[in-house]
């Protein structure tokens, strides 16, 4: 799995502690639930948990497995699966060491959460969720559908603005450049202001692939990097960042994004800040 650069992870936030609390209760009373009130609690507050700064995986994996223990069928099944891949998925984003095992792991949770037949608005998050795993795997094309499945189905605004995102750095992943801009601009016309439309603007309107080497304060600086980068056979434009005042350096363009990623594996034993635009 290739580590997350420049901000584009984008945590995908879940429902509401105090929503889903009444959604499981609920669910008991229609289904004459056997577990205790505890365990059905824990998963309420375990949704809460996911809207912290930092949740607290290992509370999160103990709710849904009490959960599942007591009632590996029962009517929030769908939940604490679904809970329990949340919080692998977010551990394997804050820990490379064990990332891609969690990952794995986190996927398996959403499709177990699948077969509990979840109600719509679960169901697309858990696709989502999906789609998020498949996107950090680089596995655009089939991320782009979990994405798609799950945009369909979410209710709230946030997720669906952060699907929509996600679904245009998948395309733009591919250098299906047009339809990438189509949908990074349908995040700022339905969701204006909003942290996924500001990171699709910055993303709309590219055309290539760029190994930004770094950014720096003076022109010798940028210069310097510029000459070893061409004696490395890597030859490199300037670009100026008017809003910090310093220059840029980039190798490239690159048609596709594979070729971006060679480049940089290249190059990154020297410049270990490099990073692929957009």
């Amino acid at each position: 799995m290739r580590s997350a650069q420049n901000g584009v992870r984008g945590r995908f936030p879940s429902v509401a502690g105090a929503r889903w609390c009444t959604l499981l209760c609920l669910a008991s009373v229609l289904t004459g639930c056997a577990a205790g009130p505890s365990t059905r609690d824990n998963l309420a507050t375990a949704y809460k948990e996911l809207e912290s700064p930092t949740p607290d995986s290992t509370a999160i994996m103990e709710a849904a497995d009490a959960y599942l223990k007591q009632q590996p069928n029962g009517p929030a099944a769908a939940d604490a699966y679904y809970l329990h891949g949340r919080a692998l998925e977010d551990r394997a984003q804050r820990n490379l060491a064990t990332a891609q095992q969690d990952s794995a792991a986190a996927y398996n949770d959403y499709s177990q959460a699948l077969t509990q037949k979840p109600r719509p608005a679960l169901e697309g998050l858990i696709h989502v969720g999906m789609g998020n795993i498949l996107y950090f795997q680089d596995r655009y094309s089939a991320a782009l559908g979990e994405l798609s499945a799950g945009y369909a189905k979410v209710e709230r605004d946030t997720d669906k603005a952060w699907a929509l995102y996600r679904m245009g750095l998948c395309e733009q992943r591919m250098a299906q450049w047009t339809d990438a801009d189509q949908h990074f601009a349908q995040v700022q016309q339905q969701f204006p202001d909003t942290a996924p439309a500001l990171r699709a603007r910055e993303h709309q309107g590219a055309t290539a692939f760029w190994v930004q080497v770094g950014t720096y304060a003076s022109s010798a600086a940028a210069d310097a990097v510029a000459a070893d980068l061409k004696r490395q056979g890597q030859p490199s434009q300037r670009f100026v960042d008017t809003a910090r005042n310093a220059q840029v350096v980039r190798v490239g363009p690159f048609n596709t994004y594979d070729a971006a990623v060679a480049t940089k594996q290249r190059i990154w034993s020297k410049y270990r800040d490099a990073i692929i635009v957009p």
